[in-house]
């Protein structure tokens, strides 16, 4: 009777225990895969820019334009924000992009324009012809 008792003990022990089968990896029914969902378009900026500097030619003459621009933009409201975007066709082009913005930056800073009022940005846009700097108002 001592040599069925650890017997006996074993397969009580796997009386709660189910036998494997395809069922057992098989995945419940609620479990079906939802379809991703549709990807949402990139929008850059819905504003409409007080200047566009479009780099179609390596050194477009834009400063009477961006001057005549702040000027009216600051006579419209003293303190208002300029957002300047160098817009580029990839990253690769970032750290020219970053050259012109700083450039058009430091025109509007020639209207007197303190720096704090200026806020510096990088995107990309893969259908741009050019390279782009874009003064937006706030």
């Amino acid at each position: 009777m001592t040599r069925l008792m650890p017997v006996m003990m074993a397969l009580l022990s796997f009386t709660g225990c189910a036998l494997v089968d395809q069922r057992t990896f098989a995945p419940a029914p609620e479990a079906k895969a939802q379809p991703a969902p549709p990807p949402v378009p990139v929008v850059i900026d819905t504003r409409t820019p007080l200047v566009t500097i479009d780099y179609t030619i390596a050194s477009p003459d834009y400063a009477e334009l961006l001057h005549y621009a702040v000027i009216a933009a600051e006579k419209r409201n003293a303190d208002v924000q300029y957002d300047v975007l160098s817009v580029t066709k990839d990253a690769a082009d970032a750290p020219i992009g970053q050259e012109r913005a700083t450039g058009v930056m430091k025109a509007i800073m020639r209207d007197r324009v303190p720096a704090s009022r200026i806020h510096l940005g990088m995107r990309t846009d893969p259908t741009l012809a050019a390279s782009q700097v874009r003064v937006y108002v706030r």
